[in-house]
């Protein structure tokens, strides 16, 4: 098998579409297994952060409320009974498409576990080590551990795991990591009660973990499947195939290499299995757009531009440094992506499956920040830790890769300078989103983000030509962005074009899922008074339909309004044309040709219309969703703007000021 390397994919960076940057590699010989076998330190030898020995070093770095706190927390665990993941619940999935009620239970045991570490690591008094110790027995004893839905890579797929056929997705990898940097931390602590524990952790990772990586598997968050694909298959199965890897693919590589550096003391397998975790990484780097932006959505950046942040900063420390590419324009920009997607006061941009209102690591942002030398990160990451009470903001659970340095750095980052990153604009060419704002450094006006792109990005909705608007902060008009995952998830409604701003429903037919359906015609310009965005979205319908056109033009005019004018022409006439809105607050709609909405206690909007061509109707939709109220509240609202007449062309245009 061909090899491919990570760290020149990104010395090159070419352009070849609109959608993805492929890179061209130059083989770097001090970047060979061999430099790995030289530079890499012994597993024994490397310290990233104190152990359980070293706790005075952890007290050094924790207020006393962080301490205190972590303490407590573990306080609360004391004599904890460890679930069972039963087979009944497992089968859930299968049988019901319910994933939850496994999940819980799983994650729930993680967390448990991670808590407990933390708090031995930092008070190591011994108080919570029998605890820990039946923490990683009962992991190790687990058939599986990942969760239901990911049983598609055993041969059998759904149902139970099969005990003979370890396969790793995202969370048999994340329980790797956790088990190793319990091992590496705890160390001769584990020994003292029985040398089998850490033996019998090493032998669950060997087994489940590295011999299966070093089988060479083709699981399709790797990557390799864009290559050679058939071309007698059909569109859908080659789409599927030429997919670029998401964030799995670099989500799972960093907890892949948490453990064998933890881990492993054969040298040549380390080097080996490091080696080959960079050519599954770079099947990542190498498609990525060049300008950096996440079509997952900002919601997945901390899975994706953050995980492989991680797989670069782990092996920078594992090699003294020797191994560094952060000053890579490519990583920088990936980085950079998370300010550019953010709107204000905990608010994202959300296009494809991400959630409008997130809670980032604003340690892992400022960490992110300084390496590539990107003092706006650096200032966002200060910024939203300053909003957090004590400095600690852990979304990450149990991953002990993340909650490590987010407590080792916390008074660097506490004392850092914060600025909420209020840029004015940004155009992202590659992944062909827009953002705006009406004034810089300020919520204060108007902000609009646009996307074109294409129906088959990752974790995708079918939203090509679609918009959000926020007005002194204050969502308008929302994308609803991602619901809870089920067996069932690719056909709710919250991933149609239905329920997208402005995204035309003809005759009942809205925009198909595929590579093919993208937007055309795409342009982009401003200047320091005006952005115009432009693009046709008339490719992401049915053929069939006779869709020949259907432009449409965005104009910020900044401190002023917003202008949505489409021009669309059909092969035939159509009956039925209806334009949705999704809005935050119910709107007023007592005045002919105008739809006012209220924002906050004073201010109020007002999208004008032309009702000769339209007339509106508002829906009321109530959300039973806990991940979708959890940003919304219960209730939403869909304007549906209806033309009145039959056509199969025409022109229209919608002013909101």
């Amino acid at each position: 098998m061909k090899k491919f390397y990570l760290f020149f994919l990104i010395l090159l960076i070419i352009k070849v579409s609109p959608f993805a940057q492929e890179g061209k590699h130059i083989l770097k010989q001090q970047y060979t297994v061999d430099f790995f076998k030289q530079h890499l330190q012994e597993a024994t030898d490397w310290v990233p952060y104190p152990a359980v020995n070293q706790s005075a070093a952890w007290r050094t770095v924790l207020s006393t409320e962080q301490h205190a706190k972590l303490i407590q927390q573990a306080e609360g665990l004391l004599g904890y009974q460890w679930p069972m993941t039963r087979a009944s619940v497992f089968l859930d999935f299968a049988e019901n498409g319910n994933r939850t009620n496994f999940e819980k239970i799983s994650f729930s045991r993680r967390d448990a576990l991670s808590i407990l570490v933390v708090a031995e690591l930092i008070e190591n008094r011994g108080r919570f080590m029998d605890d820990i110790v039946d923490g990683i027995w009962s992991v190790c004893e687990e058939t599986f551990w990942g969760v239901p839905a990911h049983l598609t890579y055993q041969k059998r797929g759904i149902g139970l795991p099969d005990v003979n056929d370890p396969v790793v997705d995202l969370f048999a990898a994340e329980t790797s990591s956790l088990l190793a940097w319990i091992s590496h931390l705890m160390g001769d602590k584990l020994d003292k009660v029985n040398p089998m524990i850490k033996e019998r952790i090493y032998i669950e990772i060997d087994r489940r973990i590295f011999k299966v990586i070093e089988s060479d598997p083709k699981y399709r968050w790797m990557g390799y499947g864009r290559k050679n694909v058939d071309s007698t298959l059909s569109y859908k199965e080659r789409s599927f195939l030429e997919r670029r890897p998401n964030n799995w693919n670099p989500w799972i590589s960093s907890n892949l290499l948490s453990s064998v550096l933890l881990l492993e003391k054969n040298k040549d397998r380390r080097a080996k299995f490091v080696h080959q975790v960079f050519d599954v990484l770079d099947n990542y780097l190498d498609p990525y757009p060049a300008d950096g932006g996440c079509d997952e959505g900002p919601g997945y950046w901390g899975k994706a531009a953050a995980s492989t942040f991680d797989c670069l900063d782990l092996v920078k420390m594992a090699t003294n440094n020797k191994f560094n590419l952060f000053d890579e324009p490519l990583i920088k920009r990936m980085g950079e992506f998370i300010f550019k997607a953010y709107i204000g006061d905990g608010y994202y941009l959300n296009f494809s499956d991400a959630v409008s209102k997130t809670n980032h690591s604003p340690m892992l942002i400022y960490r992110y920040g300084k390496a590539v030398g990107s003092s706006t990160m650096m200032e966002m990451g200060a910024f939203l830790a300053k909003k957090t009470p004590g400095g600690l903001n852990m979304p990450e659970a149990y991953s002990l890769l993340r909650k490590l340095p987010e407590l080792f750095y916390s008074k660097e980052l506490l004392m850092a300078t914060p600025a909420e990153p209020l840029i004015s604009g940004a155009w992202l060419q590659d992944i062909q989103v827009m953002v705006s704002r009406d004034q810089e450094a300020s919520k204060k006006g108007f902000y609009i983000a646009a996307k074109a792109g294409h129906n088959q990005e990752s974790h995708n909705h079918n939203d090509v030509g679609s918009f959000m608007i926020f007005y002194n902060g204050k969502p308008v008009l929302i994308d609803v962005g991602a619901g809870t995952y089920t067996k069932d998830y690719g056909k709710s409604w919250v991933i149609s074009s239905a329920y997208h701003n402005m995204l035309p429903i003809v005759n009942g037919q809205v925009q198909i899922t595929g590579r093919k359906y993208a937007a055309s015609a795409v342009s982009y310009n401003s200047d320091s008074h005006k952005i115009v965005f432009k693009q046709d979205i008339s490719k992401t319908y049915n053929e069939d339909l006779g869709m020949r056109k259907w432009e449409r033009t965005i104009t910020h005019n900044k401190g002023k309004s917003i202008v949505i004018a489409d021009n669309f022409d059909f092969s035939t006439t159509k009956d039925s044309i209806i334009l949705p809105m999704m809005l935050a607050s119910k709107p007023d709609v007592t005045l002919p040709g105008k739809m006012i909405i209220k924002i906050g206690d004073a201010e109020s909007i007002t999208i004008s219309f032309d009702q000769q061509q339209f007339e509106l109707a508002v829906e009321e939709i109530n959300i039973q969703d806990a991940k979708i109220s959890h940003t919304w509240g219960s209730t939403i609202y869909r304007a549906q703007f209806r033309m009145k007449n039959k056509t199969s062309k025409g022109k229209f245009q919608f002013t909101i000021q």
